[in-house]
């Protein structure tokens, strides 16, 4: 369908006043409770069927077709999510103001990813008010995203079971059919303490860690045609006790971040690190270390909490998948991309399967930076193509 025109210059500020809304209510993980207010305050404004909140604090707005559905897609969920990171940095502008100019709109969030959120609120609803819908639609306003990718977004998948989701994070109105995962990594050496004045009666766990890093630094993990490769990247390195003093340390840990491609399993992201610990034992037997996958609890703005794995693999979606194809033929054939980073997607089609794609607004380099922005003419883009895909 055209999308040309699908905006009037009305629709075009409500757009903007909506973000304007979500910029303004500050959101870090686990405090997202202005922004879902905002969220709920928008819904209602334009006439949602219906305007949930879960346990976690995930709002969901739900919009029926007015005529029962005319064909067997079955329901669509558009999800962004709510929390963004700190607004570090030298600002030139206000984080929080929302501020439009020089054909952008400013503060934490707009890219990453509040332009996006309210795009699609906005994007769904014109296309219901147009009498477009051919089936229901769910716009997902989710929490906590900062911290692990698709824990929270499960509880929304298991109320709704939507039948092909939208991932709105930012792809620069490029269609995304793929992203990688991510795991975290611990790596654990033990030593033996002993005073600093005499090395030779203890083992020093930071320079076994070390040994191993610099081995692993040597091994490449696998390669995706798409995907790009497999990244293993320490992130952080604490040893014990600490602070020291004139003590060999005899445990150092060291955490590391994985970037999964499509297919990868727990066993996938282990098995060649411990291959590397036992060549590097054998060669030294005083080197004993281990490797593990992290796991990590969130505790939602509503003091609920959930516990997962560090684990959320890669996913991709075919060019002649049936919702690819019906997203490419809404958006008007765009450019085909993959996400480089991990996205709630790891759980509805990672995990679950769900036809899922990408496509949102803005660049995703621009995220997490100061004066962190989203080009006008990006985020009406992206309502449009919220507005034609919701309408397939």
């Amino acid at each position: 369908m055209d999308i040309s025109n699908t905006l009037s210059d009305e629709r075009k500020q409500t757009v903007i006043e909506v973000a304007q809304s979500l910029i303004r209510a500050k959101s870090l993980a686990g405090e997202e409770g202005a922004a879902a207010q905002a969220v709920i305050a928008a819904m209602r404004a334009l006439n949602y069927d219906d305007v949930r909140v879960d346990e976690l604090g995930n709002v969901v707005g739900s919009l029926r077709p007015t005529q029962p559905p005319t064909n067997s897609n079955g329901a669509l969920m558009f999800d962004s999510h709510m929390d963004t990171v700190a607004a570090a940095g030298a600002w030139t502008k206000d984080p929080f103001g929302g501020e439009v100019s020089d054909g952008k709109l400013w503060g934490r969030g707009a890219s990453d990813m509040k332009g996006a959120l309210a795009a699609s609120i906005c994007g769904a609803a014109f296309a219901k008010q147009d009498g477009r819908l051919k089936n229901t639609i769910f716009v997902s306003a989710s929490v906590n995203e900062e911290q692990i990718e698709g824990l929270a977004f499960a509880d929304v998948l298991a109320a709704y079971h939507p039948a092909r989701v939208v991932i709105c994070e930012s792809t620069g109105l490029k269609l995304n059919l793929g992203g990688r995962g991510r795991a975290e990594v611990f790596l654990t050496v033990k030593g033996i303490p002993a005073h600093a004045s005499t090395p030779h009666l203890g083992v020093n766990a930071l320079k076994k860690m070390a040994k191993l890093i610099l081995a692993l630094n040597e091994w490449q993990p696998p390669f995706d045609p798409v995907l790009g490769y497999g990244i293993f990247e320490p992130t952080e390195i604490i040893s014990n006790p600490y602070p020291s003093v004139s003590v060999l340390p005899d445990r150092c840990r060291v955490r590391s971040d994985r970037r999964l491609l499509a297919g990868e399993t727990e066993k996938d992201v282990l098995d060649p690190i411990r291959a590397i610990i036992e060549k590097l034992h054998a060669e030294d037997p005083t080197l004993n270390a281990d490797a593990e996958i992290d796991t990590e609890t969130i505790r939602a703005y509503t003091s609920a909490t959930r516990t997962m794995l560090k684990f959320q693999p890669a996913w991709k979606m075919a060019l002649d998948d049936p919702f690819v194809l019906t997203c490419r033929e809404a958006l008007g054939d765009p450019v085909i991309g993959y996400y480089s980073f991990c996205t709630n997607a790891s759980r509805s089609s990672g995990l679950l399967g769900i036809p899922t794609v990408g496509f949102g607004p803005g660049s995703e380099h621009h995220a997490h930076i100061a004066d962190e922005y989203c080009e006008l003419d990006q985020l009406w883009g992206a309502a449009q193509g919220y507005y034609a895909i919701s309408s397939t």
